[in-house]
């Protein structure tokens, strides 16, 4: 039962670190556009943060009083706890869909195409240095 959890504990550190890992990337190979485009939205961002946090707190909060209420009268049936069960069922049942191949092949395809924008933007700067 032990290895179960080990190998569940690095599939789960594997998937973060993929996920950190390009996204890392992709910020370090659109540096120069992204900083552009979120000086703009950064006016925004503790806004939306917040508002975000502000909603997902409010469904912990409905949902901590929800298993309150479950815990009385076991056959409880909530639209709101049903409806985010039901789009996080249909997001995990795409993901398992598409199954680790495609989602890895489309991650080297990322990794690929991020690889070679990078190194034409080397190309240019040293060209434009040479000059």
């Amino acid at each position: 039962m032990t290895l179960g959890f080990a190998s569940l504990f690095v599939a789960y550190a594997a998937g973060m670190g993929l996920v950190v890992g390009a996204a890392s990337l992709t910020v370090a190979l659109t540096r120069s556009t992204a900083v552009a485009r979120l000086r703009r939205v950064g006016a925004w961002a503790p806004r939306i943060g917040g508002g975000l946090l502000l909603a997902v707190g409010a469904y912990v909060a409905y949902y901590g009083w929800y298993e309150i209420r479950a815990r009385r009268d076991p056959a409880l049936a909530d639209p709101v706890i049903d409806g985010a069960g039901a789009v996080q069922r249909a997001l995990a049942d795409r993901v398992d869909g598409v199954g680790p191949g495609p989602l890895a092949a489309f991650v080297a395809v990322l990794l690929v195409v991020s690889a070679l924008v990078a190194r034409r933007r080397h190309r240019r700067r040293s060209a434009a240095a040479d000059a």
